[in-house]
């Protein structure tokens, strides 16, 4: 079992990210990484599945992979999830991303700006829209990502040759960033790799700028990246996640 910092809390609301070890067991990594197999299996045709000349990616994970959806359930992401959004933080959102020798990939600076709804809804200060896998997404005001908290769990070691993640800390303080004020946080913070093993995690604020390398190796890197809002959306508009995963994380 995992054993939380003390200065955890802090380092979330400070850094905009802190790394965690042993958050699933071993069995539970060879179980999650079984049925992420059968269902790139069963589903590879599926918009859900994304695939460059092999799966990189698996969109709404948490419906695809039922062992995926339980993982809202599991005490040691509660633990992870509670201390910074409350006890009644909802999983809202599930990807898998899959970096291999046949699907190596890298992506630039960015924050994670999109939530994905139910329905299209004409709200003020949402937008733009855009659609992603068939599934309607948009881009809130920052204080609902503000109150998000992302989760990524590593089924592989995530090493620095093998593509791990790459954050700019503190920079999630600035809310949501321009190109110009992107760059200059290039330019002046220093990175810092979140390299995890098997069974860690990187926790993280959706607005910290973040990125990754192609991989050197060819090591896989597996990541289960699971999204946790403190609230409900205004009113028309839910999160696109069905009721029976947005239970609290008690």
């Amino acid at each position: 079992m995992h054993t939380i910092s003390p200065t955890y809390q802090q380092d979330i609301e400070q850094q905009g990210f802190a790394i965690v070890e042993n958050v699933l067991s071993p069995e539970e990594v060879d179980a999650l990484r079984v049925a992420i197999e059968q269902a790139i299996v069963e589903s590879r045709d599926s918009t859900s599945v994304r695939d460059r000349g092999g799966v990189y990616a698996i969109r709404n994970v948490t419906e695809v992979v039922p062992e995926v959806r339980a993982l809202h359930q599991h005490p040691g992401i509660s633990q992870l999830v509670a201390p910074i959004l409350g006890a009644e933080a909802m999983l809202v959102r599930g990807l898998m991303f899959d970096k291999s020798p046949e699907s190596n990939w890298g992506i630039f600076w960015h924050q994670d700006l999109s939530i994905a709804v139910r329905q299209r809804e004409a709200i003020p200060d949402f937008g733009p829209w855009s659609i992603k896998a068939g599934i309607q997404h948009v881009q809130p005001p920052p204080h609902i990502l503000q109150n998000m908290l992302t989760v990524r769990l590593s089924l592989d070691d995530c090493l620095e040759t093998n593509g791990a993640l790459r954050v700019l800390p503190g920079s999630h303080q600035s809310s949501r960033l321009n190109m110009f004020e992107s760059e200059t946080l290039q330019q002046n913070t220093p990175p810092e790799t979140c390299c995890v093993k098997s069974g860690g995690a990187v926790i993280m604020r959706p607005l910290l700028l973040h990125s990754s390398h192609r991989a050197t190796d060819i090591a896989r890197r597996r990541v289960i990246h699971l999204e946790f809002a403190a609230e409900p959306l205004p009113e028309p508009l839910k999160w696109y996640t069905s009721d029976e995963i947005t239970a609290n994380v008690k």
